[in-house]
């Protein structure tokens, strides 16, 4: 956990550096209003600006806190000039609205998970890939490189910029039936997924029975027995109380989810630059810090749990690989059929690269 805190602090002084610098640099000009450098006009930031962020998650999810920092950096740094209001536990609609409305310019910002990005960049498809990551450093290190980055970029092609992943976590399995120790346990499980073909197939590959449901509609089909278990992220069991209505909870860390925070492009460029840079810089700083706060909340949650009656089991390493070993190859066909196997080939190459090159230094 320290370490978690050290490297949340360490960005954030670096990154706070950063824009100082940058500001400290904009205010160098001489009495007739032209720069030391070159007499260029200081640049206007006199407008205001107000910039709506919808989130489907509650006001105390990781990914919420992290935008809450954003917002307070956001305003600090601009003065009040750009006001940051969150709407945080579906108030403006389920993911797949409100992306709709930052791609059309109805809406400033949303935090959406992979599922419905896809529908406007097939690309995303690869983080679907299961067993990919084993930790979450791993996978911070492979999003926070050129291949997060042109993630993130791939999306003004669709009117819309990425700033950062927000933090979702390792997706994990409850179930009412049976702790899930390995492929067996989920033959013909009734198991609820999102509306996503890869992840449908990646479960149908292991045997088990996936049935999309949707996420607001997940309590009262696990209360009505409509679906035995479902998989998410462990901050969603005590979120939506799936403890009430759930027995075990496997670790399985089957697929590492984030949730790219987006903005629209036209928005973001009617910015004046120097609002521009505070706006990613806020993104950053609130993604890290929905990181640490995840990781502080994993710990917590799980003896929460298990105070509640719910048995805790992880999956150990060779039941894991023999998941891998069967259920991969059926979820990056999936992936090829959208984007190509040349694609699904050049990510995974790419993610061994920088996950190489981490480890040798």
């Amino acid at each position: 956990m320290k370490k978690n805190m050290k490297r949340f602090l360490a960005t954030a002084l670096v990154l706070c550096f950063s824009v100082s610098a940058a500001g400290c640099q904009m205010k160098t000009t001489n009495s007739s209003g032209g720069s030391s450098g070159g007499g260029a006009a200081e640049e206007d930031v006199s407008g205001n600006y107000v910039i709506r962020i919808a989130c489907e998650n509650s006001e105390t999810y990781p990914a919420t806190l992290g935008l809450e920092v954003m917002k307070e950096y956001i305003e600090k740094e601009t003065d009040g000039n750009v006001e940051v209001n969150i709407y945080a536990s579906g108030q403006l609609g389920g993911e797949e609205e409100t992306l709709e409305q930052v791609a059309q310019g109805s809406l400033e910002m949303a935090v959406a998970s992979f599922a419905p990005v896809v529908t406007y960049d097939p690309e995303f498809e690869v983080m679907d890939l299961p067993f990919v990551y084993n930790t979450y450093e791993e996978a911070w290190m492979v999003l926070d490189s050129h291949i997060g980055t042109d993630m993130l970029n791939s999306l003004k092609e669709c009117d819309m910029i990425g700033l950062a992943f927000m933090e979702n976590g390792f997706r994990q399995v409850t179930s009412s039936k049976a702790p899930i120790t390995g492929i067996a346990d989920l033959n013909s499980l009734k198991i609820r997924t999102m509306q996503n073909n890869n992840h449908m197939e990646f479960f149908a590959a292991l045997g088990a029975n996936p049935t999309p449901v949707a996420f607001s509609e997940l309590y009262m089909s696990l209360s009505q027995n409509t679906v035995d278990a479902q998989e998410n992220p462990i901050a969603n069991v005590t979120d939506k109380k799936l403890y009430e209505v759930q027995k075990y909870l496997s670790l399985t860390k089957h697929i590492y989810d984030a949730m790219p925070l987006v903005c629209n492009l036209k928005f973001f460029e009617s910015l004046p630059g120097k609002y521009q840079g505070i706006v990613k810089t806020g993104a950053v700083l609130g993604m890290e810090y929905s990181r640490f706060c995840n990781a502080e909340r994993e710990e917590l949650i799980l003896d929460e749990v298990t105070n509640l009656g719910m048995k805790v089991n992880e999956l150990d390493d060779a039941a894991r690989e023999e998941m891998k070993a069967v259920a991969q190859p059926a979820a990056m066909k999936s992936v090829a059929k959208d984007i190509g196997q040349d694609k699904v080939d050049a990510y995974l190459a790419d993610v061994e690269k920088v996950l190489n090159e981490i480890s040798d230094y």
